[in-house]
């Protein structure tokens, strides 16, 4: 076997890790989005405004959320071992990990069940922030530009969030003129976005693995 032969092999083996780990975030984040809008569709009453994205987790579609946020971790998980082997990178794959296990742990631990809900969906945002971060070395502009601010948006917002934890169902109490609903969603959903986005970078970079 000559070198270039082998060469190629090796790049071809190098492609497969990279496109399988930006299909796996990308499938990931669209299975938890159309997720929620399933089970905000099929919850009577339930106000995305108001009430949090979790509580879709303990009423009649707990069982379509609770398997989609899990999913979406597990998705994580699958791309970051993907990513790991494809890429030199360390800290970004920890972040990845820390994130997707906290994902699974809210598809585990629904709301009604505490403190580990809590404890994972601030795994979930908090290193889901800090890996959006993370990923601007594996990127170029503008992605990696928008993927900074996408996780700082992230984590300042879930900080502002702060004063609406423990609010009860339905309450319409508000801080900064909105309901607890709109600003987790405010927190949740650049994450999401980058997931996605990210994704769907690492396939389309793939045939080089220049990132």
């Amino acid at each position: 076997m000559t070198e270039s032969t082998t060469s190629i092999k090796n790049q071809i083996k190098q492609l497969d890790k990279t496109t399988l780990s930006g299909c796996s975030f990308l499938v990931g984040g669209i299975q938890w989005f159309l997720g929620i809008l399933a089970a905000e569709s099929w919850y009577d009453g339930y106000s995305s405004r108001i009430d949090y994205v979790s509580d879709l987790g303990t009423g009649p579609t707990a069982l379509i959320y609770n398997l989609s946020v899990f999913m979406l971790g597990a998705f994580i998980v699958l791309g970051t071992f993907f990513l790991y082997k494809a890429q030199k990178g360390r800290l970004l794959p920890f972040l990845l990990i820390i994130c997707g296990i906290g994902a699974m742990g809210v598809g585990i631990f629904p709301a009604n069940l505490q403190p580990m809900h809590s404890v994972f969906t601030l795994l979930a945002i908090l290193f889901g922030s800090f890996a959006a971060v993370g990923s601007y070395s594996y990127q170029t502009k503008p992605m990696s530009i928008i993927s900074v601010i996408l996780g700082l948006m992230s984590f300042v917002l879930a900080m502002i969030f702060i004063p609406y934890l423990g609010l009860s169902f339905g309450s319409t109490e508000t801080f900064l003129g909105m309901a607890k609903g709109s600003l987790e969603r405010w927190a949740i959903n650049p994450i999401l976005a980058w997931i996605i986005g990210f994704g769907g970078y690492l396939m389309g970079t793939a045939k080089t693995d220049e990132i």
